[in-house]
Parts: structure tokens; sequence; C-alpha cells
């Protein structure tokens, strides 16, 4: 009997331990398939540069510069 509890305690140790490390492999890869999925979006410009038509005139309709936050 007191076989049977040792070989059945290191069994779900063994157990626990495979489960473990598959977790600490498979979180990082699934981490990085994750962020990676993500970056794929375009780059939104932090500055708009508009210049009047003719140099020195500026119009009402006319937009200024600004940053786009």
């Amino acid at each position: 009997m007191k076989k049977d509890a040792i070989s059945t305690g290191l069994f779900i140790a063994i157990g626990f331990l495979c489960v473990a490390i598959v977790i600490a492999i498979l979180v990082p890869l699934v981490r990085d398939v994750v962020s990676k999925a993500d970056d794929n979006r375009p780059d939104i410009p932090g500055v708009s540069m508009l210049q009047p038509a003719q140099p020195g005139q500026m119009a009402l309709g006319d937009i200024l510069p600004h940053q786009v936050v």
C-alpha cells in the first residue's frame, strides 16, 4: 500500500511539473503572437504641415498647422 501511495504521488508531481513547463513555454509564445498581431496598424503622423498656395498670402479659410495627439 505504501508503494502505491509513493508511486501515485510521484506520478502527480511529475504531471504537475510537465504542465508547469508547458505553461512556461506557451505563455511567452502566445504573448509574442498577440503583440505581433497588434503591431500591424499603420503609423499615424504626429504633425501635419500645411502651407498656403502662394508664399506670403493667407486667406480666411486656410488651415493652421496643428499637432495630432
